[in-house]
This record gives structure tokens, sequence and C-alpha cells, in this order.
């Protein structure tokens, strides 16, 4: 069952509230626990700053969620397990944790010594008759099993445990969590005592923390979700494949991702990763070959779309790569714009031109017509290589090209109908698309043999393969400069070369397959007559 989703608002009269629905398997244990059935509260006092209010928002959902797995891990026998050595470790570093929070500024004596006797008292609560009627001088019995089966609920709330356990990705077995408290207990009153010393001025070495034995981690049993067992991050990519059905290209893309995310987390399941986790991936994927752009646009992304659909179908109860990211240095730029020069655009088109106008070879009809195309299009080279014979055709009397993802991976996913400019069709565009016929205008078709039938991982098409070659053959003709991209520069060129020749903003969107700039201009989609209309005004290339 998921989680039931909380969010962080604000009443009429200022104050934060949230509220977060406890799931049906572990409402029974939560309510023994935490005195609440339903759904866990949060109020915070309209007095906090909305990055204060948020924070401790995070730390009361993070410890909600760790609750319910620890209950759902105890009931599944996944729990961790911890000795007596162990336990009284683990107290060591609880006390530790605590420590650090309030030692710099420890406040009022009378704080921490409200709080020493307040906690007496609810032990009192719990306390053997024998004990209260000898009006006892030490806290011996404090260890009575009754007093502890009573003291633990407000123990773990007071202490708390669960943020604790949280921060240090523990879910504790039900007799370890109880062994925990138990030892948390006895260092709660020696922190207590402890800070109203601080309080007092006195910061003297604190000699407790010599007595803890060192915590040796246990072998970590993964967190197990219902629904989800199993689940790995590869698994949830190919259920997400399955169901969104995106393009080739885009699942050739983040295959690595999660290949490389199943082997990082072997072992685990998708719903044990956090957000530490997550981001310590991230960090590793950093190399001298793969930048902060590479890791936050392709690796980060992948995994935040995928898990983020796992979220949104309930396969899982949170998104690990949320807000994951590198620091992205600062880029420095070497030249002022993205299109090409002068210089480098004749230079191109001069080479293209070279051609036999009806090529024989595929390849040296990419190179003949792809970069002439693009000029005039200012479609992206992939939809260009990937162009059938019967993708031309002629619209109202308009030759035209159709960019459909029936012929290949369209970034959009939309098809458009693009108008050819008139320096296209003078060249002998047309007539070296009747020559070629129906099919593939730029590659050779691909026979059946070729595909494999494996859904994560397709064969790459043929025109992803010319259009790699195409920048290739660009960049040997003298095109070296590193800023400037072989093939997608034609876009960047277009809109530009478009702009300066008064076309207007929406017919340019249109043409290069951008969208709308506001919801107003979904009114005034041009038609392909408006289009060619306005390439007439479009500068020809010498």
């Amino acid at each position: 069952m998921p989680f039931g989703m909380a969010a962080l608002t604000r009443s009429k009269s200022g104050a934060y509230t949230a509220r977060k629905g406890v799931p049906k398997d572990v409402q029974d244990e939560y309510e023994r626990l935490f005195g609440h059935r339903w759904e866990a509260k949060l109020t915070l006092p309209a007095t906090l700053t909305q990055a204060e209010a948020k924070a401790q928002y995070g730390e009361w959902l993070t410890v909600v969620e760790t609750r319910i797995e620890t209950i759902r891990a105890r009931q599944n026998g996944n729990g961790q397990a911890l000795s007596q050595k162990q336990a009284r470790a683990l107290a060591g570093e609880w006390y530790r944790w605590f420590t650090v929070q309030h030692e710099d500024n420890p406040g009022s004596v009378e704080h921490w010594r409200q709080n020493f006797w307040a906690l007496i008292e609810r032990l009192e609560e719990h306390a053997p008759e024998s004990v209260l009627a000898s009006n006892w001088k030490n806290l011996d019995w404090i260890r009575e099993p009754e007093v502890r089966n009573g003291i633990r609920p407000a123990m773990a709330k007071e202490a708390r445990a669960d943020a604790f356990l949280a921060d240090k990705s523990h879910s504790l077995g039900s007799e370890a969590y109880d062994l925990f408290l138990d030892c948390v207990l006895e260092e709660y009153i020696a922190v207590t005592l402890l800070l109203e010393r601080r309080a007092q001025g006195d910061f003297s070495p604190d000699e407790r923390l010599e007595q803890f034995p060192t915590f040796e981690e246990p072998p970590k049993v993964p967190k197990v979700y219902k629904g989800a067992a199993g689940l790995t991050p590869w698994k949830l990519f190919e259920a997400w494949i399955e169901a969104k059905k995106p393009n080739g290209s885009t699942i050739n893309r983040w295959r690595s991702v999660f290949q490389n995310l199943d082997k990082h987390f072997e072992g685990r399941s998708a719903k044990s990763i956090t957000t530490d986790d997550a981001q310590a991936w991230a960090d590793q994927l950093l190399t001298t070959k793969r930048g902060a752009a590479t890791v936050n646009d392709i690796w980060c992304s992948a995994a935040h779309t995928v898990f983020a659909w796992g979220v949104k179908t309930r396969k899982l109860s949170s998104n690990p790569f949320d807000g994951v990211s590198v620091t992205r240095p600062k880029k420095v730029r070497t030249r002022e714009t993205d299109e090409f020069s002068p210089d480098e655009a004749t230079l191109i088109l001069t080479a293209s031109i070279g051609f036999p106008k009806i090529p024989e070879r595929p390849f040296d009809a990419a190179r003949r017509w792809v970069p002439w195309l693009c000029a005039y299009t200012g479609a992206r080279a992939g939809e260009i290589t990937q162009l059938r014979g019967k993708d031309v055709v002629k619209h109202q009397g308009l030759w035209a090209i159709q960019i459909t993802p029936d012929a290949g991976s369209v970034k959009t996913g939309k098809p458009r109908t693009v108008p050819l400019h008139e320096h296209l069709v003078e060249q002998g565009f047309i007539d070296f698309v009747k020559a070629k016929g129906s099919g593939p205008l730029f590659y050779k078709q691909a026979s059946p043999k070729e595909t494999n039938g494996d859904p994560t991982n397709p064969s790459r098409p043929r025109s992803v393969k010319t259009r790699e070659r195409l920048a290739d053959w660009v960049r040997s003709l003298g095109v070296t400069d590193k800023a400037v991209r072989p093939n997608h520069a034609w876009r960047h060129t277009f809109k530009r070369r478009a702009a300066r020749a008064g076309i207007e903003a929406g017919i340019r969107d249109a043409i290069c397959g951008h969208s709308p700039r506001a919801v107003a201009d979904q009114y005034e989609t041009p038609t392909v007559a408006d289009m060619a209309e306005a390439l007439k005004k479009f500068p020809r290339y010498d």
C-alpha cells in the first residue's frame, strides 16, 4: 500500500500544517507506538520563516515515513537486529548526535532542568508501588520492565529517536528498537544533565563519551515496501518503458544510466535508495570525460523521471532523485552565438554542393542534401536523416516535407509539415526524391534481422548513424570549434537568419517545431501556406 501524500500548507491564522495518512497495514502498531491511527499531523507556529517551516516539515515527514517503514520491516521480519553491545554503541551515536545539535547554544538552565524533572514524572507514572512507597534515592528502578515498556513511546518522541534512525538510515526490528530505546533512556537523562552544565557555562570535556563502544554497522537488510520487493532500478526502468513507450533514442541514451544504478546499488531495491544515496551516486559520476552538464541533464534527469513515474504509479513512496544534482561550473563562452558563422555555413554548403544531385550512395546523398535542408528548414538533423521519399509531399500546390514520428524520433512527439524553400526545389531536390522512391532517402533500409526484440535495447536506427557520420564529416571540413555543434547549429542559424529577415516569431517557431510562446499563440497556428509565404523572405545561401 502506498504512503498517503503530504503537503505543507498555511491556515488562516498563519500556522503551518501538514497531514499524512497512516497506511492501513500499519495502523494498529502505529497507534500503539505513537497514539495516532488514521493520520499523522504537524502544526508549526506562524512565527517561523518559510525556510524554517520547510526544514521542520522535511524532518517530520522523514520521521513519519521512517516509522512506517520500520513497522513494516518488523512485520516482514526484515528489521536489523542488535546485540546488547551494538545497542549501547548506537545509543552512544545518538548521544553524540543529540549533543552536537545543542552544544554551541545550549539555552537556559531552566529548560534542561524542567526536561529532567518532566521525564522523572513520566517515569514515576510507570514505577512499581514499592518504588513510590520507599521514597527512592537512585534511578535503578527505571530498568524495571514495566517502566521501560511504558516510557518507550514518550522516550522516542522526546529523544527524537526516529529522526536519528532516519538520519543514520537504520531500520531496526522490534526487539532491536526496544533495546535501543532502553539504552537511549539512560543517555537522555545524562544528556539533559550535560546540557544543563553547558547552559551554566561549563564546557569541560565530556568523559561519558569514553564509555561507549564503537558502533559496528550490522548487515543491513534492504528496506522492503509492499509491492516493491525485488523492484530494482533496472526493473523499474523496464516497467517505465513498457508503460510509456518512449522512442528508441531515449531508451538507448538512458540504458547505461540504469545499468549503472543496478550495479551501484547491487542487491538493493529501488525503494531502499535514499536521497543521500542518490546524491552520492551522482557525485561519483563526475570524471574527466563526463562533466557536470552530462551528469545533470542525462543521468540525474533520467533517474528522476523514471523514479517520479514510480511514485506516480504507486510503485514507490518517494523519489530519492528529487533535487539531486552536481555543481555545474559556470560555462565560459568562447563565441557570441550558437549559430554557424557565415564562413562556416559557406564552407559546409559549398562542400555539399560538390556531390551529385542524385548520388548513388546514401551517405553521399546525406552530405549533398541534409545540410541544405537543415539550413532552409531549421529542422533537427535527425529529423532530416530519417526522411523517406513518401514524406516529401505536395501540399495545396506547395512542396513540403512531413516530419513525423512514424519515420523515427521526433523530440516533441508531434508531426509537422514544413514547406520547402524554393531554392531547394531549384537545386533539384524533388528530382532526387523521385529517383529514390518512397523509401529512406539517406540510409539503406534495415533488414528485419537487425531488430533484436529487446525493448530495453532497441537497435540504433540507421538514420542516427547517418546523423553522427555527418557531424564527423563537418568537423573534417574544418569546422573544428568545439563551441559550435556541427549539426544542431543549423537550427540556431535558421532562427537568427529568419528573425533578421523579419519573419514573425510564431512562424519561425512553427517551422522549427518549437512550442508556442504563449497559450494564445496556440489559436494562431500558421498554415503551410503562411509558412511558405514567410519563407520567401528568407535569404538564399549563395
